[in-house]
Parts: structure tokens; C-alpha cells; sequence
């Protein structure tokens, strides 16, 4: 009798805990190392396209400068949508949420994310991580 209790308290905390996994559903997209000179073309592209309604955008190792981003979505013709993002991202410092698919169209999924900018005040590239939320 004690063991059926403790298996059913141990399902009913897994349960629990993969509810609370759920709500947080936040995942790594990638990581972008940010070149010493200002480039354009930095592109993460997923490898599934996902729908993601958010992003945040966290300097790992340096600080970087940004002066754009854009968010390009699978479609019969590939749309595009530019995003607010900060100018500058000290290193281990997290924007805040940055959202996407403002249109509540959750059948389009995002298929890359292209940022410009560089890395400042160091002899290293900084590296970008980009943190998606669905």
C-alpha cells in the first residue's frame, strides 16, 4: 500500500512539473558571433520553422552594438517584418521581450533571423544568443 502511495505522488509531481515546463516555454534559437566590423548579414536561420510570438537577445560574451534586425517568415511569399531592438547589449545583459507575429497569425512560422551590427570595447567577437518564446 505505502509503495502504490509513493507512486502516485511521484506521477502526480511529475505531472506538476512538466505543467510548469509547459508555461515556460522558452528555447535557445541559436547564438550569432558578432564580427569586430559592422556587417549586415548575420543570419540565423532555424532549421525547423517554428512560430515564435517573442524574442529576447542576450549578450554572452562581449558588448555589442546593434543598428537592426528583421524576422522573415515561411509563406507563399516570403514576408518580412523589422524588429525594435536596442542599439547597444552589454555583455550578460538580457533585453526584454522583444514580440513577433504581431498579427496573431499563428500559422506563420519563422524561417530566419537576420541582424546587423558589431562587437565594441573588445579584441574578442561577442556572441548573441537568441532566446525564443511560442
Amino acid at each position: 500500500m505505502k509503495s502504490v502511495l509513493t507512486l502516485s505522488a511521484s506521477l502526480l509531481m511529475g505531472l506538476l512539473l512538466s505543467g510548469a515546463a509547459q508555461a515556460n516555454d522558452h528555447k535557445l534559437l541559436g547564438v550569432i558571433a558578432m564580427p569586430r566590423n559592422e556587417t549586415n548579414d548575420l543570419t540565423l536561420k532555424l532549421p525547423v520553422c517554428r512560430v515564435v510570438k517573442r524574442i529576447q537577445l542576450t549578450a554572452d560574451h562581449g558588448d555589442l552594438q546593434l543598428s537592426g534586425a528583421s524576422v522573415y517568415f515561411k509563406a507563399a511569399r516570403m514576408s518580412n517584418q523589422s524588429l525594435n531592438v536596442p542599439s547597444s547589449i552589454k555583455e550578460g545583459q538580457t533585453t526584454s521581450w522583444i514580440n513577433i507575429n504581431s498579427d496573431n497569425d499563428n500559422k506563420r512560422c519563422v524561417k530566419k533571423i537576420t541582424f546587423s551590427g558589431h562587437t565594441v570595447n573588445s579584441s574578442d567577437m561577442a556572441t548573441l544568443k537568441i532566446i525564443g518564446d511560442d
